[in-house]
């Protein structure tokens, strides 16, 4: 019934689901009650929900005063603004939106496309500042890499970038078949909790993430010849900068810590 209600929706506002957009539009109300519950909105709360689509979180969002929606599709604006006229509809690609602009302490929800996950969450850590926590629900797999600690297999340069600026919750499971189309795989929930300062010092942000994605450029090597393959920091005497930072050349980048690699980006600092 509720995938039927959501193809009749959908096609009298003229918008067909795309793998290109990845979009799997939320439909279960079990579902929705898990995310609020999870997340537990306030009223004090400067709401923003990103990618509303047919509105089944938005219905309960909305009972709240302050509340956003960016939606990329111009016929689901047009219809959020009919069904929710207090809200503000920016009709847009979040991935564009400067979120500084709406506020400080922004409270974020989002049932995200699989196709965009990284680029949203990497907008949401550029955007700390202005970020009080984000609830969001994506695939399950994604979030096991976004909570993953050194050593693990799923840590890599998203756990890094994340964890610098957020602690990661885990939540409930969503089976794919909560969404329309049916999802191939299960999505998972995950609370972001930003801090406005990194979680430790770090003058230079812009090195810290090459010097991290040089790491892991080569991820089964060890991280000496991982950092050198990557061409990034020609010149520089890799082996020496790792044993000044404390960090033998023979590790593997996964099994460095945040602070880890903080030292280290103050070793290329000093060159």
């Amino acid at each position: 019934m509720e995938k039927d209600r959501a193809r009749d929706r959908l096609g009298a506002l003229r918008v067909h689901p795309t793998k290109k957009l990845g979009q799997n539009f939320l439909i279960d109300a079990s579902a929705v009650d898990e995310i609020v519950r999870f997340g537990a909105p306030l009223s004090e709360d400067n709401l923003l929900e990103i990618g509303p689509g047919l509105g089944a979180l938005t219905k309960e969002l909305y009972r709240f005063p302050r509340l956003t929606l960016i939606e990329i599709e111009e016929n689901f604006c047009l219809e959020l603004q009919k069904r929710y006229p207090r809200a503000n509809v920016i009709n847009a690609d979040v991935r564009l939106v400067d979120l500084s602009e709406l506020g400080s302490d922004l409270v974020v929800f989002g049932n995200l496309p699989y196709a965009f996950s990284s680029e949203i969450v990497f907008l949401l850590v550029d955007s700390a500042v202005a970020i009080k926590r984000a609830v969001l629900m994506l695939q399950k797999e994604f979030v096991e890499r976004l909570a993953a600690k050194p050593g693990g297999r799923d840590y890599g340069v998203l756990s890094i970038s994340c964890q610098l600026w957020a602690q990661v919750r885990t939540g409930p499971v969503i089976s794919g078949e909560c969404f329309h189309p049916a999802a191939k795989v299960d999505s998972q929930l995950v609370e972001l909790i930003f801090s406005k300062e990194p979680r430790c010092p770090i003058p230079d942000l812009f090195l810290f993430k090459r010097v991290v994605a040089a790491a892991f450029f080569k991820r089964r090597r060890k991280i000496g010849n991982s950092i050198r393959a990557s061409q990034a920091f020609r010149g520089l005497p890799i082996e020496e900068l790792l044993e000044r930072a404390g960090i033998d050349p023979g590790r593997r980048a996964e099994t460095l810590s945040i602070e880890e690699y903080a030292r280290l980006c103050g070793q290329f600092e000093l060159g």
